[in-house]
């Protein structure tokens, strides 16, 4: 029996005995991948408008606990003050007291917050038995526990600009720090709003995990220690944001950047090793051609190679082939594809995609159009319910996620322009024309203890890497977005955001696959190169990666008998345990804007005067 049809089997089992044990279900995932809280004894503050890639994947990967910034709440309280003063001046807002979608123009709400009226329409709205404002999704979850954790803290800094009850933000908060995970569905939703579960949840409604365990959430929220919370006022809107593609989009940031930084370490060893030439990388040649990102790669591998024999006097050809030449162009690319992705995911993490804008102390005066006939129809005057102040609510497609997905299928483009050239690089290594130096015959010549060979066979691309090429080749192409015709139309645009996360994550794994065998090539050629003459140097960079790398895969056959693990495996594990800053300081050459951009403020006041 295969696997698709043993799991097959075990689902009907699991339906058979679900009345007995419910928080067993066939589409729960099947290995969830829980995180390794080394850091949580951190604590990081939260304030709407400066959450970094690296405190999010702290919170969402390691653990860190999370606090509410004075500034976080309070924005939040002012903007739920602003929702029930709208209601009680009679002002339209939409999915509060108008209907969603097709129904935005039918009333679904009326009287004052503390009338009877009021209030046993958001009874009936929150009582549980309606399905009104619950994520709704299907098929497997996501197998990770740092995706559902960094969704919660992204949700959790965009509550500063949304309409959210003091306990719906303080209850976002005690899921991260009691280690309460929504089960996140991927499947069937269009992506225009993620409709994250986050609400769900806190209600005490769907499947969550608790110390890798799926179970109720209801079950979840007692085992941690936490109760189910109460809506109040637009609390049940609050599934309609992008947190978990913004959240998602962090991670891949964080770990898209470490791809690059290890292509690099392993393209300065496989300069070291094809005994390259450094021209192209010169400031004569950068500064001719000023694209920055480009120019950045440059800076960086002429650093590490800082110290190499390939700076020396002795004979090497005076052009590469153009695979390795042009590395530094399709390099400088990837870094620009990476820095677009990470102002759009920062903008996305640091600011509000909900509709409707909430924006509290927002007066008539403060842009033209505001003080128009039409937009004074949204504009909340103030009173007892807002504290006095007052503001606009407006709908808007914030909801959209683009230009993020923009960039989140820019990325693959650039990173396969230049993963060609690394495989084609590695396959250079198989001609003489190139190296200038027949590795067989040096090994031979230079044999001690261990044989005539070394790890990494002749050198060169080998079979896997073409498979592994052929794999990635085809996520370059993006998914085309398509027009729907669901509710009357209402809604006729999709963007599957989560898919087209789930693609550029292939993207980077298999990328890294074929990085682990351009180390294997590069290393193996670095011994060549010493074995011919021992005296040569390598640059600090390349020489450390080389020297660790060694301690796992040996250059020469060991005596401890045959292998466990192949050399490949073993490579893709390296890639993935180590981080390449440890064997060059990545903040050495300054990033083009910095190495520490921050993203635009979300302003909560005005911009404009005139």
């Amino acid at each position: 029996m295969n696997v698709r049809a043993m799991r097959k089997t075990l689902c009907h089992l699991l339906i058979a005995i679900a009345a007995t044990y419910p928080s067993m279900v066939c589409w729960s995932a099947e290995v969830y991948r829980t995180i390794d809280p080394t850091m949580a004894d951190r604590t990081i503050t939260l304030t709407g408008h400066d959450l970094s890639i690296e405190q999010l994947v702290q919170i969402a990967r390691y653990g860190a606990k999370v606090a509410i910034s004075p500034e976080l709440r309070d924005g939040a309280a002012d903007s739920f003050g602003l929702m029930l003063e709208a209601q009680a001046e009679g002002v339209p807002v939409y999915l509060f007291n108008r209907k969603p979608g097709s129904g935005r123009e039918i009333v679904s709400l009326r009287g004052s917050p503390d009338s009877a009226e009021y209030n046993a329409e958001l009874s009936r709205r929150y009582d549980g038995t309606s399905n009104a404002f619950r994520a709704s999704s299907f098929g497997e979850e996501i197998a990770d526990e740092e995706v559902g954790r960094a969704m919660l803290a992204v949700d959790l800094n965009n509550m500063r600009y949304l309409a959210a009850s003091s306990a719906f933000v303080q209850g976002i908060a005690d899921l991260l720090n009691r280690g309460v995970t929504p089960a996140v569905h991927w499947h069937g939703a269009i992506g225009e709003a993620d409709f994250v579960p986050t609400g769900t949840l806190l209600a005490g409604y769907g499947f969550a995990y608790y110390k890798g365990i799926r179970m109720p959430a209801s079950e979840a929220l007692t085992k941690a220690g936490l109760e189910r919370i109460k809506f109040e006022g637009a609390d049940g809107n609050l599934v309609t944001t992008s947190a978990l593609t913004a959240g998602f989009a962090a991670l891949l940031v964080h770990d898209l950047r470490e791809l690059i930084e290890w292509h690099d370490l392993i393209w300065s060893m496989d300069l070291t090793g094809m005994n390259g030439s450094i021209g192209p990388l010169t400031m004569p040649v950068q500064a001719t051609r000023p694209f920055a990102w480009a120019n950045y790669a440059a800076q960086r591998a002429l650093d590490m190679l800082k110290g190499s024999y390939v700076f020396n006097g002795e004979y090497r050809v005076i052009q590469d082939p153009e695979s390795l030449r042009a590395t530094v162009w399709r390099d400088g690319g990837v870094w620009q594809a990476w820095a677009r992705l990470r102002d759009s995911t920062l903008i996305q993490m640091n600011s509000t995609d909900h509709n409707p804008t909430v924006r509290p102390d927002v007066s008539p005066s403060d842009s033209w159009e505001l003080a128009t006939p039409q937009l004074m129809k949204y504009y909340v005057k103030g009173g007892k319910y807002s504290h006095g102040k007052h503001g606009y609510i407006l709908s808007n497609s914030d909801w959209d996620p683009y230009p993020l997905l923009d960039d989140v299928e820019a990325f693959p483009v650039a990173l396969v322009n230049l993963m060609v050239a690394v495989v084609q690089r590695m396959h250079r290594f198989e001609d003489t024309f190139f190296t200038v130096t027949d590795a067989q015959t040096v090994l031979k010549t230079r044999s001690g203890p261990g044989g005539v060979s070394g790890a990494g066979g002749g050198g060169g691309g080998g079979a896997i890497v073409d498979a592994l090429w052929q794999e990635l080749k085809p996520l370059a192409n993006p998914i085309a977005p398509d027009g729907v015709t669901a509710d009357k139309g209402v809604g006729d645009l999709d963007a599957v955001p989560v898919v087209k996360l789930m693609r550029l994550k292939h993207a980077m794994e298999i990328s890294r696959a074929i990085l682990a065998q351009d180390l294997l090539n590069a290393a193996f050629w670095m011994d060549i190169r010493k074995l011919e003459r021992p005296d040569r140097t390598f640059g600090s960079a390349p020489n450390a990666v080389w020297t660790s790398y060694r301690e796992l895969v040996p250059f020469r056959a060991t005596d401890k008998g045959p292998p466990q693990e192949s050399v490949e495996d073993v490579s893709v594990r390296f890639l993935e345990t180590n981080v390449p800053d440890h064997f060059y300081n990545a903040s050495s050459v300054v990033m083009p804007g910095g190495n520490d951009p921050k993203p635009p403020l979300a302003q909560t006041k005005a911009v404009t005067t005139n």
